[in-house]
């Protein structure tokens, strides 16, 4: 009868056929909130996703920025939800809260290295700072780059970054505001992701401005009273333009140098391996023991003071 069609497939309205699951998606988390996260899926679209309830994360302690995940988009019948993490090459972590079952939190995944931001001044050359984050970028084996900003204030390298230069670091000079040297540094980022490090006031967020188009993390001015800068990044976020990936993320100031003991401490000194096996006691400390081939180089002027006094410096303020 005309109006009376049937339009159900053969074998009955029991037995229509069901959509099957979402073949999962590979791709970065860019952004982490506690109950969601935005992922980058690997053909470049974003995606707000929740955590599926099936992950286990005893191994991982929690998402990160930069961790590679499986996930679905969301259909008729599910939400969008990361449903895997895939293992991480490295990470750069902290110490979880004291209210928190987990003892390690981890501020970004799969970095392949730390740049290091400094200033010639506003807020002034601090050598020592960069020597704490130079160790610790050997402690979680990822590279190092040393920036200096503000080199329109001050073009030439103070000589504690010449120094460093001749021992393996890059260290390139750029103004952001000026944009001196931003394709040089935009080059030795090709193909990395990265973390940028430093204390308040070095320009971070405007080195990602002039980096990636579009960009818009926090941009806080130097105080007039004191030189120094204050902290504008309040979440963790990935920002990537081409070949160049930099995650921002607070807390990154705060990392105390942890994980190694106090006598294994010099081995994260790249210019001090070479004399390491050298001192008269295996455990040596490099403080005041007779025969330290350390203290001897210094003495000889083999290696800078500025390097010692840093590791001293650093080998007193960890807890034992």
């Amino acid at each position: 009868m005309e109006g009376n069609l049937d339009v159900h497939p053969p074998g009955g309205p029991d037995h229509r056929s069901e959509p099957g699951p979402a073949a999962p998606l590979l791709g970065t988390l860019v952004e982490v909130q506690r109950r969601t996260a935005t992922v980058c899926g690997d053909d470049g679209s974003e995606t707000r996703c929740q955590y599926s309830p099936t992950i286990d994360l005893a191994g991982f302690s929690n998402f990160a920025v930069g961790d590679r995940v499986t996930y679905i988009r969301a259909g008729t019948q599910q939400e969008a939800m990361i449903t895997g993490i895939l293992p991480r090459t490295s990470k750069i972590s902290r110490p979880g809260p004291k209210d928190r079952i987990s003892q390690e939190l981890i501020l970004a995944a799969n970095v392949d290295a730390l740049v290091v931001v400094t200033t010639p001044q506003r807020p002034d050359f601090n050598p020592r700072m960069v020597d704490r984050y130079l160790a610790l970028a050997e402690i979680f084996g990822i590279g190092a780059i040393i920036c200096m900003n503000k080199a329109d204030l001050e073009p030439s390298l103070p000589a504690e970054l010449e120094y460093l230069a001749t021992v393996g670091y890059p260290v390139l000079a750029v103004s952001a505001k000026q944009g001196l040297g931003m394709e040089e540094l935009r080059s030795a980022l090709e193909g990395l992701k990265v973390v940028l490090s430093g204390p308040s006031g070095v320009g971070k967020s405007s080195l990602i401005r002039k980096l990636i188009p579009g960009a818009d993390p926090g941009v806080a001015e130097v105080r007039e009273g004191d030189g120094k800068g204050r902290h504008t990044t309040t979440s963790s976020n990935l920002y990537r333009s081409g070949g160049v990936c930099i995650i921002d993320t607070p807390g990154i100031r705060e990392l105390g140098i942890r994980g190694v003991s106090k006598k294994e401490l010099a081995e994260y000194w790249r210019d001090f391996r070479p004399y390491l096996q050298s001192c008269r006691f295996r455990d040596c400390a490099h403080r005041n023991e007779p025969g330290c081939a350390i203290i001897e180089a210094v003495a000889s002027g083999k290696l800078p003071d500025f390097r010692y006094q840093s590791y001293l410096r650093i080998q007193e303020s960890m807890e034992e």
